[in-house]
């Protein structure tokens, strides 16, 4: 039997991270509903933090599509696949999305978030002799 973990296939890979970043970004789209209705979060401050959520959707699911596919770009694609799917989304229900306004500063989040997963990623162990 093989030590370590089983390697998966690199489109379950994929999957798996772009899975995970869009269920923090859409938990953390809820939460921060809640503290907006609640008052703790003022209106103002709210696209500040919806482009740090969506930076920490992308390293999440970066981070671990680099863990279970072992490959150091697989952390920039993934954010791509996240990215991809919230313009499939913004671009189906609603109308004039400014990209070069707010939308453009999601998608860089984002993209940095995916930048900073490759980085951090998995590092490979050399096997002493």
């Amino acid at each position: 039997m093989a030590k370590g973990r089983k390697k998966l296939e690199m489109w379950q890979g994929f999957l798996a991270g772009s899975l995970l970043s869009l269920g923090i970004y859409l938990l953390g789209l809820l939460l921060l509903t809640l503290l907006m209705v609640k008052g703790i979060l003022a209106e103002g401050g709210s696209f500040p933090a919806v482009a740090v959520l969506c930076g920490l959707a992308a390293l999440g699911g970066g981070l671990l599509t680099v863990r279970l596919t072992f490959w150091r770009s697989g952390g920039v694609l993934t954010a791509v696949i996240f990215l991809s799917m919230l313009v499939l989304a913004g671009l189906s229900f609603w109308e004039g999305i400014d990209w070069l306004g707010h939308g453009g500063i999601l998608l860089l989040c984002g993209l940095a978030g995916g930048l900073l997963a490759g980085a951090a990623g998995h590092k490979r162990k050399r096997r002493r002799k």
